[in-house]
């Protein structure tokens, strides 16, 4: 049965100017950004050390991760706990929002030492690498192990992007069209291919994972796979001697990037109708590596530094929506030893709920993963913690909801 939930149309207008109002974060001197993390009013940027702005970017600062030359193409932060991910050295964490680092490296093989990107499913955080394959790390342990059971070393160990679905893990790998999936709960990874409308396999370069909708992207155009990745379906963007790099979102706009084959300029397509059809603007840029959309803002991670663009908001006419933004109380309240919470979520959006207690340490995740509108509910065991007052926050890209709940043992 399809479901139709009608929401407040909010619209991003791009003019034909749109692209000559782009402006450069000059404070970082990095020629190149690899990388970069938004969250909350902070902002990390990876090039050749770490930038940190803790006012949304009106000043930045370095942090010295190592006193070794090192290159910065991996951010992710789970918790209290900044991971950066390395080209050559590893991976680095801090717990004090960067000013101390220690080297997070136990368990993982030469080659898993170049970093391509972290992602996180529940409790359990998966690294990809290039040339290392795939190792995950289960929360508050202290070493990685190996995820590359019958991936196929001579092709698959060489990740292009990692994506989590509500039930499967995805990599993109090597060359021929190749990707893989692996399922929860399985020990084996499917090996699977892309095929092109003219009969060409073709690698994806990166995805976007919606939780049960996965977007990819490769130099043949944009695929759409309904089936969290089991089969893709091209979606009749094709451009020639053209490769889309990167993906990212808001809450009603799909972006990609496209970069040209001889990465002097790139282009940057959007969707408003969830990837059904796409419009495109030019912009002259370096190389493109990353898009990304933080406090209305596009920003650009080139081989020409960190750039950004205001983005400019309409509102439509309202359209009354049965689906809001909103985190119920827990039930049953107090709780011995679980309780179910429930929330609703107005827009395709990435979501977190976590668990904290009243010193504001977390003690568990619950949600934390891309959503589709509509409502849901979490469980919550306390069986492992002191009875006491707890606190559980519900997040998106622009609100933010807590509320208290106590477990009596």
């Amino acid at each position: 049965m399809r479901q139709i939930i009608c929401t407040l149309a909010i619209s991003i207008i791009f003019s034909s100017q749109y692209f000559a109002q782009w402006n450069k974060i000059e404070q970082i001197t990095s020629p190149f950004i690899y990388s970069a993390l938004f969250d909350d009013d902070n902002i990390y940027v990876g090039g050749d050390s770490l930038y940190i702005s803790t006012d949304k970017g009106k000043t930045w600062q370095a942090s010295i991760v190592t006193s070794q030359p090192i290159e910065i193409t991996a951010l992710f932060k789970y918790g209290e706990k900044l991971f950066v991910g390395t080209y050559g050295s590893g991976v680095y964490i801090s717990s004090d929002n960067g000013m101390s680092w220690q080297s997070f490296n136990l368990g993982l093989i030469d080659f898993a030492f170049y970093a391509k990107k972290f992602v996180a499913s529940g409790d359990t955080i998966f690294y990809a690498t290039d040339g290392g394959g795939v190792y995950y790390l289960v929360n508050n342990t202290n070493e990685w192990y190996d995820y590359n059971q019958n991936l196929p070393s001579n092709i698959a160990w060489t990740i292009n992007d990692i994506a989590v679905t509500n039930n499967n893990l995805i990599v993109s790998a090597g060359g021929s069209g190749f990707y893989y999936l692996r399922p929860k709960g399985s020990s084996k990874w499917i090996e699977k291919r892309i095929q092109t409308p003219q009969g060409i396999y073709t690698t994806p370069n990166a995805f976007l994972s919606t939780g049960n909708i996965v977007f990819s992207g490769s130099r043949f155009g944009i695929y759409k796979s309904t089936d969290e990745g089991n089969t893709f379906d091209s979606v009749g963007i094709s451009a020639m001697n053209m490769s889309v790099v990167s993906f990212t979102k808001d809450k009603n706009r799909i972006y990609a990037g496209y970069t040209r084959s001889s990465g002097n300029d790139f282009f940057v397509w959007y969707s408003d109708d969830f990837g059904n059809n796409w419009s495109i603007f030019d912009h002259q840029f370096q190389f493109l590596r990353q898009l990304y959309i933080y406090d209305i803002k596009i920003w650009a991670a080139t081989n020409d530094g960190l750039w950004y663009d205001e983005l400019e908001t309409t509102s439509l006419d309202p359209i009354e929506n049965p689906v809001n933004f909103k985190l119920e109380q827990n039930y049953p309240n107090p709780f011995n030893p679980s309780t179910s919470i429930s929330y609703s979520i107005n827009g395709f959006q990435f979501v977190s709920l976590r668990v904290y207690d009243l010193l504001g340490r977390e003690v568990a995740t619950l949600v934390d993963e891309y959503k589709s509108p509509g409502n849901y509910e979490a469980k919550f065991d306390a069986s492992s913690l002191s009875s006491g007052v707890y606190f559980y926050r519900l997040k998106n890209d622009t609100d933010v909801e807590t509320k208290k709940m106590i477990y009596l043992k």
